[in-house]
């Protein structure tokens, strides 16, 4: 995985909607009708870092760590205690990362 195939999977597999988050590419939900409230943001990437943060919760980020400890870790802040996970994307494969993907859009549409 790369930072390019991350974002083309966030645009046209989970249809997001890309906008900048204090100087980071970021991916929200699409708004249901034009000029609406956007919706939650399911993921961010750090191009230069080579990672993507994917917004999970306590719980699915613990399972998502003891299967793959590896490729994922929480992030260091705050969030990171309420289950933003850093995804080193040179670590893992597409199944995994669009599977923890799915995770974070489901919770952002929840």
């Amino acid at each position: 995985m790369d930072i390019a195939a991350a974002r083309s999977i966030a645009l046209k597999d989970f249809d997001g909607d890309e906008y900048d988050h204090f100087g980071k590419a970021a991916y929200r939900i699409k708004p249901k009708k034009v000029g609406g409230k956007p919706g939650r943001t399911f993921m961010t990437l750090w191009i230069e870092e080579g990672f993507a943060v994917l917004m999970l919760d306590l719980e699915q980020q613990t399972a998502l760590i003891a299967h793959h400890p590896g490729p994922f870790e929480p992030h260091p802040s705050k969030l990171g205690q309420k289950g933003a996970t850093i995804a080193h994307l040179g670590r893992l494969s597409e199944k995994v990362f669009r599977a923890a993907l799915e995770l974070a859009y489901a919770k952002a549409m929840a």
